[in-house]
């Protein structure tokens, strides 16, 4: 069942030009975003979740710079009623902005903070499963194509709608999704949390059910007419394929895998990339016990989006039995006069891969304890990773299975050549157990404490990987991700519910915000009506995190300006 509210903005939608100091496309109301317009850097317009294609999460935007941003505001604040995290980025376009979050979008005028639409999804009676409750209303984004907003619903439904006015377009269903135990025999099924990404003629769809029982992960590619599938991409080889043999008996069928933070994409390549998760059950005992590569998972996967011909995988984890899934969103960086995927991710590294051949370059650590490996060696393998227990061994590991980095995105600003990172240090007391089987479900088969350290938001030279400043606070758990622009700015809140502007630079903090709630998805920027603003949603809970720092859930958008 879908539910669209509309409601009458306050003044019409402006008009946007393109003024100095403010770059991307000029934009007429009106009109649908073109195929250039998704290929533009970020500017006037916000209109992929990580700004561009490559991810970089930049804007040439510098009307807000490092002389000024002592002088932001609060321009308004938009409650969402979110029940769940806030984990989606929104996007910006020709005056509104739009969130997904507990299976609804929402359209909020971005110069008054007044809701103008609300479409509203209703998930099945039988919707439920292992572990459904963890993800049942987590969304990592919306896109925009044309004159339309693709939504991924938790139930498997590709959901297209006008972006004026939140008429339905198409509703695609693809897969089948968990079922409650209670009305179900097989409660396996897939399970979207992730958002999908427009590039011409497409929208890219990652399909996961890695930690909802453990099926094998896709990626598909769909017509932005009708939500039909194009191809479909395997993140697990496929008989024939280069790794098929490193997953015994039929541990694939149940290997997880799955894609679960949007990727990036290169247009003269024609390569989606993606960040895969961990392989299930984490205890890996049915899938070699750690000693097989499990290819595709714990991995980064590249995808031709003119056949879905998958022309490499690296693994970073090989057999991960730590649950060191590597989803987060790869980068694409130019370096040496080849296209490098620049992707930091759970293992406390970034590793650098040739973007073309998929060939390992190196990974340079950023997390400040490392004991699960003692590096990687020229071929891309881990040095002396730590060898599995047995089952009822309890062993301290650092990162922990929440990683160095987690789903929250990193930040590149070709300026000044900096990786910007929202990291943390934070170790696990982790256990293997007996796996179980529910109504044909796999438990995780593993237990783990967390060993809270501190906050860690990192600048990193990407040339040379060195460390170039850091915002070290307390202890503390995960906050929302990095927002860099050409005024020499970079933006990001913290767990303990503080938004800054910092010196891009430098580091030095030059603006801050007390948010009342933790963010946990990125800022964006955009212009309107001759004005730069920056906003941040937040709405997060402690789950899964630290809960120590005394505040409560609640969600809501923040816009500053000048």
């Amino acid at each position: 069942m879908h539910r669209i509210v509309t409601r009458l903005a306050l003044g019409s939608l402006a008009l946007l030009i393109c003024l100095t100091g403010f770059g991307g496309w000029q934009q007429a109301e009106g009109q649908g975003v073109t195929d250039d317009m998704l290929a533009a850097e970020a500017g006037v317009s916000w209109l992929h979740v990580n700004g561009n294609w490559a991810g970089h999460r930049y804007s040439t935007l510098n009307q807000v710079n490092a002389s000024n941003a002592g002088d932001l505001r609060v321009a308004w604040i938009y409650s969402t009623g979110g029940d769940t995290d806030a984990q989606c980025t929104p996007i910006y376009y020709d005056g509104l902005m739009y969130i997904a979050q507990d299976n609804t979008v929402q359209a909020v005028d971005a110069a008054t903070g007044r809701q103008v639409w609300k479409y509203e999804h209703e998930l099945p009676e039988d919707f439920g499963g292992y572990n459904v409750p963890f993800f049942t209303g987590k969304h990592r984004g919306v896109a925009i194509a044309g004159e339309h907003i693709y939504f991924l619903s938790n139930d498997m439904k590709l959901h297209a709608m006008h972006y004026k006015t939140g008429e339905q377009k198409f509703v695609q269903q693809y897969l089948d999704y968990p079922k409650a135990f209670e009305k179900s025999e097989d409660a396996n099924g897939y399970f979207a949390t992730v958002g999908p990404l427009a590039i011409p003629g497409q929208i890219i769809v990652p399909m996961n059910a890695t930690d909802t029982g453990g099926l094998p992960g896709f990626v598909y590619g769909v017509s932005q007419e009708d939500g039909s599938i194009l191809y479909e991409a395997n993140m697990i080889p496929g008989p024939g394929e280069p790794g098929y043999e490193s997953w015994p008996g039929d541990s694939r069928d149940y290997g997880g895998a799955g894609p679960w933070i949007i990727g990036s994409w290169d247009p003269d390549l024609k390569m989606y990339y993606t960040g895969t998760a961990n392989a299930y059950p984490w205890n890996p005992k049915t899938r070699g016990d750690g000693k097989m590569d499990n290819v595709g998972a714990a991995s980064i996967v590249a995808v031709d989006t003119d056949t879905g011909r998958v022309p490499w995988r690296y693994v970073a984890v090989p057999g991960d039995p730590w649950d060191f899934d590597v989803p987060q969103t790869p980068l694409i960086i130019t370096l040496n006069g080849r296209k490098t995927i620049v992707h930091p991710n759970k293992t406390g590294y970034i590793h650098y891969i040739d973007a073309e051949t998929g060939q390992y370059q190196q990974a340079v650590a950023f997390s400040d304890k490392i004991t699960w490996a003692k590096g990687y060696d020229v071929e891309g393998r881990p040095i002396d990773q730590v060898a599995v227990p047995e089952e009822g061994t309890t062993i301290e590991m650092w990162p922990s299975l929440a990683g160095g980095v987690n789903l929250y995105p990193a930040a590149y600003n070709p300026l000044n050549g900096y990786v910007y990172l929202p990291a943390i240090e934070m170790g696990m007391e982790y256990t293997f157990e007996e796996i179980k089987v529910i109504s044909n479900v796999q438990h995780f088969g593993a237990s783990f404490e967390f060993l809270f350290s501190y906050e860690l938001n990192l600048a990193m030279d990407v040339r040379s990987g060195a460390e170039v400043w850091r915002d070290q606070k307390g202890k503390s758990g995960y906050a929302g991700g990095m927002l860099t622009t050409a005024g020499d700015l970079v933006f990001y809140g913290s767990e303990t519910g503080q938004f800054q502007a910092v010196n891009a630079s430098t580091g030095d903090i030059l603006y801050t915000f007390n948010l009342g709630a933790r963010p946990k998805s990125g800022p964006i920027t955009y212009v309107l009506n001759g004005k730069q603003y920056i906003a941040q949603l937040t709405g997060g809970s402690a789950t899964a995190g630290y809960s120590a720092s005394h505040l409560e859930h609640g969600g809501h958008i923040v816009a500053f300006t000048r």
